[in-house]
């Protein structure tokens, strides 16, 4: 068996706004052998080096200049931004703190270290990524490592995905043209319907929320996070499903949004037609999201429920 590694062949992208802190790490990088390190020192640095080429592995202080680095690992698992929503990511901190984890974790980072850290701490990091690297789990709020032990009681397990690991490829030599370029499409498809089934599911609880704070008068915060809510699941549903064999149902996603948005506008009068129409829209995607599509009866069900309750000029 080759045990080999080429962590010279890695395109490794740091992140630091401190120049001292950034040339440790970049020492310290460079006596595990890696040799094509980029720098960067923000949020903003970051998208522009994701448009020119995706590194395999980014090393990323969490306080940046322009914010802290959370919302940015959101983007790029949710695949909003860069080509590789599966790229390895590690995040350090100075000043840990159960928020700072919290945000971290959730936003699908791989791994967080505490610094300062040591050179057998940060290679043991990335040996787990390279040989030992958790599945992806795909929910209705996060996609990234799968970090849960079991299943909560009451809840549906969800089956991990093996997601193209680009970096070990790098690291034992392996080939990254045609091949993994096929095997990061394949997932990134497998991610897209994994999501469009996870945001139906979020359009039928998050209808329950806003039907029953209406019917008991609670028009606050958490109504206005659930309306919010409810407009961009559709929104990213809509991104994910070109494309696939639930392309045909766009229009029930674009209504669902459209209803969203009158409620929202009119927030603490809403009109009793949108109410009416939500649990109907919620209720035609989940049936068309089961029958693989918008096919025989689902696509009338769903004819009706949009052109049936909406006044013709919203759906236009």
């Amino acid at each position: 068996m080759n045990t080999r590694t080429f962590y010279d062949r890695v395109d490794l992208l740091l992140v630091s706004p401190r120049t001292q802190n950034s040339a440790s790490l970049r020492q310290t990088l460079a006596d595990l052998e890696f040799r094509e390190i980029r720098t960067a020192s923000s949020n903003a640095d970051i998208l522009k080096a994701l448009e020119t080429r995706p590194p395999e592995l980014m090393i990323t202080e969490f306080d940046l200049p322009d914010g802290d680095i959370h919302e940015t690992i959101n983007d790029i698992r949710h695949h909003r931004v860069g080509a590789n929503p599966f790229m390895s990511i590690i995040v350090t901190t100075w000043q840990p703190s159960e928020a700072l984890v919290h945000q971290v974790l959730d936003a699908g980072a791989d791994d967080l270290l505490v610094q300062p850290a040591s050179r057998g701490q940060l290679a043991k990091r990335i040996e787990t990524l390279v040989f030992n690297r958790k599945p992806f789990v795909v929910t209705s709020n996060y996609i990234g490592p799968d970090r849960r032990n079991s299943a909560r009681p009451g809840t549906q397990k969800i089956e991990g995905l093996d997601v193209p690991n680009i970096l070990q490829s790098k690291v034992m030599g392996g080939d990254e043209s045609a091949a993994s370029q096929n095997a990061l499409d394949a997932a990134i498809a497998k991610v897209n319907l994994d999501k469009i089934i996870r945001n139906g599911a979020h359009i039928g609880y998050l209808t329950k929320q806003i039907l029953s704070a209406y019917e008991q008068k609670n028009v606050d915060g958490p109504l206005v996070g659930h309306l919010r809510g409810l407009i961009s699941t559709g929104e990213d549903s809509i991104r994910r499903i070109r494309g696939t064999k639930y392309e045909l149902i766009k229009t029930l996603f674009q209504t669902i949004i459209t209803v969203g948005q009158r409620l929202e506008l009119a927030f603490n009068s809403p009109e009793g037609k949108d109410l009416q129409l939500l649990p109907e829209l919620a209720m035609s995607i989940r049936l068309a999201l089961k029958d693989g599509g918008a096919t025989g009866n689902t696509a009338d069900q769903i004819s009706a429920a949009i052109s049936g309750a909406l006044p013709q000029q919203d759906v236009a």
